[in-house]
């Protein structure tokens, strides 16, 4: 049986809700090698095997950078909408949020665990 392009569309958005510091953020699913600074490097991890990318991708994530959460945070927040700069009356600047680590890494995590889940 074929799958139409809206019942693909919808199983491939992946939007949740989580609860972060107190508040409720609506999030997606992102990209991985939204992680990495070259992306080129993935390849090459996974030319190595699959337990190299998973010990790479596990670094990361255990110590991610300032630039990777930036990524990860802009692309995976959809509701409050987050925004690269300047200001908006429906948005936030993501420099505000990076300056409270523990909102910006809940919300890393929460972003990246739900990329993760398939």
């Amino acid at each position: 049986m074929t799958i139409s392009a809206k019942e693909l569309e919808e199983k491939l958005k992946r939007e949740k809700t989580v609860e972060v510091k107190g508040m409720a953020f609506t999030i997606r699913k992102v990209s991985l090698l939204l992680l990495l600074e070259d992306q080129s490097q993935l390849w090459e991890w996974a030319r190595a095997g699959q337990a190299v990318v998973t010990e790479h991708i596990t670094e990361i994530l255990q110590s991610p950078t300032l630039p990777a959460m930036r990524r990860v945070i802009l692309a995976g927040a959809v509701e409050p909408r987050i925004v690269e700069a300047g200001s908006a009356p429906d948005a936030v600047s993501i420099d505000l949020i990076l300056s409270h680590y523990d909102l910006a890494a809940g919300l890393f995590c929460e972003i990246v665990n739900l990329s993760l889940g398939g």
